[in-house]
């Protein structure tokens, strides 16, 4: 079991011949090495693979699932080897738990399916030795999972493990949220979130008409508007005219319903502050019309990249990017409103970025208070009298969110926080003094918005 050798002999990444292996499983053992080397589940799975549809679905199920699950997965398997798991060669621990997710998670794939391919993987992966040992633990796994039980140092750990999150926050939501509403973010982290489209106003049968002729299905959602949820793209999403058309954007459901809130009206002079990819931007120039006017900043020159190519794809004409430092913004430049979507620790967006949640360490989420906190004084500069400075992370921290809010206030005591009409049937959006805070479901990522108005 404690066989080495050089990572080109021994990575599922360097064997091309897939033999007894499906094409998805050997993509997602590839793509779990690298993350095991500090990738990062977008940038793995952004690669293109030229796989069947069917196949990228799996592939896809297969990392985001591994990723999510992972304390779970090595818990058990623990559990299931005389020798501690963690000390395993990588491949045999990716070969193991690609094999046990599937028999735990996924009823579709035959049981002899997930144990053979498994043992393949890790003959694939230089470790014929162990195949023999990846196959008996798997059946063992198959016998018994049934009676699987999870035991650990208090509550917080135990839900740790079940739902596998980090035991220390999973102890900072209970605090912060209490057991029940905790548990429900932990579930909701571990489900795949829909895709969701924002169109343009007054495009939205144009939009609907025209991804349909293309094979992909959408259901338009009654809140916010111009929302719609995407059920199945079989003919390509972003391939077709419709997308070129650039109508639409693929946006979150939560920014979407941020910007829903918002005092918004046609006219406005918009700042974009932290502005890329450009969503943001895009939603903001429909929502003011061809007499608004929105300048877009970031302060990362390839996000700015990005968000130009993607101003471009929607030829709108009432958006400028700032390139420079904000901080050189000449003070007469004013606006209507001013949006600070600054960076945050991510806590409220687990599920899409799956990888985060093992990356993360409490130190993290007091790293960029002192930016948030930058980010706001400087915008709060250009603002008209009335105008109004919009926070917003997609983090479910209070030191990134509330306490952020609560001391700009205090330092300010010429804005207020508004109180910002939610839907009654939205129970995961939680109103409170400093904001609102949008707790992760099955159905969206979670974050936090406060409007303070310049008074």
């Amino acid at each position: 079991m404690n066989r080495t050798a050089g990572p080109a002999h021994r990575s599922p990444a360097s064997r091309r011949d897939s033999g007894d292996v499906s094409p998805s499983r050997l993509e997602a053992a590839r793509a779990l090495y690298s993350l095991d080397k500090g990738g990062k589940v977008a940038d793995v799975l952004e690669k293109p693979r030229g796989l069947k549809p069917e196949d990228e679905s799996l592939l896809r199920e297969l990392v985001y699932g591994c990723t999510r699950q992972k304390r779970l997965l090595d818990y058990h398997l623990n559990g299931l080897c005389q020798s501690p798991f963690e000390k395993l060669p990588v491949e045999v621990k990716i070969s193991l738990r690609l094999g046990l997710y599937q028999l735990l998670f996924l009823d579709r794939v035959p049981a002899h399916a997930a144990v053979h391919e498994s043992v393949n993987l890790a003959k694939k992966g230089g470790q014929e030795a162990l195949s023999g040992f990846v196959n008996a633990v798997l059946r063992n796994a198959e016998l018994k999972k049934s009676s699987f039980e999870i035991k650990g140092d208090s509550d917080s750990d135990r839900l740790g493990i079940r739902y596998s999150h980090p035991t220390w926050l999973v102890k900072k939501w209970a605090k912060q949220y209490g057991d029940g509403k905790t548990e429900e973010i932990l579930a909701a982290d571990n489900k795949p979130h829909p895709v969701y489209l924002h169109v343009k106003p007054g495009a939205e049968e144009k939009v609907k008409t025209g991804l349909e002729s293309q094979a992909v299905r959408v259901a338009r959602l009654e809140w916010p508007a111009g929302t719609f949820a995407l059920k199945s793209h079989e003919g390509g999403l972003f391939s077709g005219e419709s997308f070129q058309q650039g109508d639409w954007i693929v946006q979150d459901w939560v920014p979407q319903a941020m910007l829903q809130l918002l005092p918004l009206e046609p006219g406005q002079r918009i700042w974009d502050v932290c502005a890329a990819p450009g969503g943001k931007t895009i939603a903001l120039a429909w929502k003011t019309g061809e007499r608004g006017q929105v300048m877009a900043t970031d302060a990362s020159p390839d996000r700015l990249k990005r968000l130009s190519e993607n101003l471009k794809r929607v030829a709108l004409k009432n958006v400028t990017v700032f390139e420079g430092d904000v901080r050189k913004i000449p003070p007469s430049q004013k606006f209507s409103l001013a949006w600070v979507d600054a960076p945050c620790s991510g806590t409220g967006v687990l599920s899409r970025r799956a990888d985060l949640r093992w990356r993360l360490n409490p130190r993290d989420i007091q790293s960029q208070v002192g930016q948030q906190q930058d980010l706001l004084e400087e915008a709060q500069g250009h603002l008209y009298s009335k105008g109004y400075l919009v926070y917003s992370t997609c983090s479910l921290e209070k030191e990134e969110n509330q306490e952020i809010v609560q001391s700009f206030l205090k330092g300010h005591p010429e804005y207020k926080a508004m109180v910002l009409p939610v839907p009654e049937n939205r129970p995961e959006i939680l109103r409170e003094e400093w904001g609102l805070v949008f707790l992760p479901t099955a159905e969206h990522d979670g974050g936090f918005l406060a409007v303070l108005q310049k008074v």
